[in-house]
């Protein structure tokens, strides 16, 4: 295989600005502009955005609907101090619970907590679980697992543990200010494991936790890892584990940040796995800023009074209002069936893609959460062979990101609202792409 290493983008990307330090992202591009799926930059050429800019726009840039929803709202008041209540949050709260799906136990989640932001929300997640579980401090994980860059989630996520080579862990320098962790062992996540291997599985992680049960306050976890890889966490292993934590005592926080709807369905199978609490995020609320984290009905809310968890952006009426909306135009577009379909219509592509070139090895995907490996014979070639696909791509106008903790992995997340003929263009368009990659 060539060397990817001396490989020059032929769309340099913009000088960085001098008034501005960023502390993350891989910049390409200086957009100007975006409607719907397409993104336009300062030269005006045109883009198909497989990002949803941080995987937070689930219906596209600028929708009319929700700029109009917006802009209706903002005639009345669009911030509200988080101690007033607001019909918008109560109705939202209202809807997010009520997503739930029924069975035996109709009160599963009884109460929600918003918050301004997704790494806000793991934070109030952790609050909440020290307040019911007084004197246990220890936080768990799973290996490649992302939760923010927060100084209470840094520790939490890869870049701050040894998941990763020293020359990786950019948050290190901050692990020391945040919460303790343990590390537990990502389980064989292929679908065709036998039972033996299972328990085997099983057996690691009460191996793991047998140490450590009596002092954890929480393991945290992403059913499906977005920076980890794409990987989807088994659900025999998620249910082990939240039986494991009902019998020692300790809790278990779903983060479902980057998944909410995004899966073709609300949550991981709430009704079945029973997580302490779900927590939500990104694109939560049509591209603005907001967290929230569903309460299990046997989990107290913050206590009356006092300090606990105060967030100056915490009941944004703008925010919450547009989440109601986003909602209402997902179910009336029966968006959840589109991404199914068109989650369909990508791995078909793609596995015809992974048949018939060298560039993809392995398909990761539920619904429109969508991971390509790469194929390459070390770690290395593999990282600087998608970091070149990646380049490539903004050259054929399609905007792809990668992964963090397996950098081999390009990703592919387009809103939710993405028709056939622009799934169509965006295959188009990733084949032209990988065809001018030298392998």
């Amino acid at each position: 295989m060539s060397s990817m290493e001396n490989v020059q983008p032929s769309s340099p990307r913009p000088t960085p600005s001098s008034a501005v330090t960023v502390g993350g992202g891989t910049p390409t591009v200086d957009f100007a502009r975006g409607k719907g799926v397409w993104l336009w930059d300062r030269k005006g050429r045109k883009f198909l955005d497989c990002t949803s800019q941080s995987w937070a726009l689930y219906l596209g840039h600028a929708h009319d609907e929700i700029q109009q929803h917006a802009a209706e709202v903002m005639r009345s008041f669009w911030h509200v101090h988080q101690g007033f209540a607001t019909d918008s949050r109560e109705e939202f709260a209202e809807k997010l619970l009520h997503a739930v799906p029924r069975n035996e136990h109709r009160d599963i989640y009884a109460k929600v907590a918003f918050t301004a932001t997704s790494g806000l929300a793991i934070e109030t997640a952790l609050k909440l679980a020290t307040l019911n579980r007084p004197g246990r401090s220890l936080v768990g994980r799973v290996q490649g697992g992302f939760h923010g860059t927060t100084l209470g989630t840094a520790q939490l996520s890869w870049p701050a543990t040894d998941d990763v080579p020293g020359n990786r862990r950019s948050l290190s320098a901050f692990a020391h200010m945040g919460v303790s962790s343990v590390t537990l062992s990502f389980p064989d996540s292929n679908p065709d494991i036998d039972d033996v291997a299972r328990e085997r599985a099983i057996a690691v992680m009460n191996l793991e936790l047998d140490a450590v049960a009596d002092k954890l306050v929480a393991v945290v976890v992403e059913p499906l890892q977005g920076s980890g890889g794409q990987r989807e966490v088994p659900v025999w292993w998620l249910n082990a584990l939240i039986r494991r934590a009902d019998k020692e005592g300790f809790t278990v926080v779903f983060d479902e940040i980057q998944t909410y709807l995004r899966t073709g369905r609300h949550y991981t199978q709430p009704e079945l796995l029973r997580p302490h609490f779900i927590v939500l995020g990104k694109g939560l609320c049509g591209g603005f800023a907001a967290g929230a984290v569903l309460l299990r009905s046997d989990i107290d809310g913050f206590p009356g009074g006092g300090t606990y968890d105060l967030h100056t952006f915490g009941s944004s009426a703008l925010a919450h209002s547009v989440g109601i909306k986003q909602l209402e135009i997902i179910d009336r577009d029966d968006v959840l069936n589109n991404v199914k379909h068109r989650g369909v219509q990508l791995r078909n592509a793609s596995a015809q893609m992974c048949a018939q070139a060298t560039v993809f090895s392995e398909i990761r995907q539920v619904g429109l959460h969508v991971g390509l490996r790469v194929c390459a014979e070390t770690w290395q070639q593999r990282a600087s062979l998608a970091a070149t696909v990646r380049m490539r791509c903004i050259d054929a106008g399609l905007v792809v990101g990668l992964g963090g903790y397996d950098p081999s992995i390009v990703k592919i997340k387009p809103p939710l609202n993405i028709t056939a003929d622009e799934t169509s263009e965006l295959i188009s368009r990733l084949t032209e792409a990988t065809a001018k990659v030298p392998v």
